[in-house]
């Protein structure tokens, strides 16, 4: 019987955490281009809290996220997105604090 409130108070506290990092993601998304410091601070929240009550981000949130170097990614600002023209249609994300370059496959 007590493991169950437990189980449901874990849960609570993940479902919370799971809105406070979607709101950070807003958040920060708006503010990354008037003030970048602040949207990489409220990123860090946003791992922070991940970590801390063991949610994993969604695919959509971690693409925010540079896989090389984790800062936050805002294109046209902190990285460069080019459509590849190839015969293998890519979508090419550069950061351009790292340099690091990787791409997703478009079907």
């Amino acid at each position: 019987m007590h493991l169950c409130i437990v189980c449901t108070v874990k849960k609570s506290h993940k479902d919370l955490a799971m809105q406070r990092i979607e709101i950070l993601v807003r958040n920060a998304l708006e503010t990354a281009k008037s003030d970048p410091e602040l949207a990489e601070k409220q990123a860090d929240l946003i791992k922070r809290i991940s970590m801390r009550f063991r949610v994993r981000l969604p695919y959509e949130i971690r693409q925010l996220f540079c896989k090389k170097c984790k800062t936050f990614i805002v294109p046209s600002k902190t990285a460069r997105v080019r459509v590849g023209r190839a015969n293998t249609k890519a979508v090419r994300i550069t950061c351009l604090k790292c340099g690091h370059v990787y791409r997703k496959i478009i079907k």
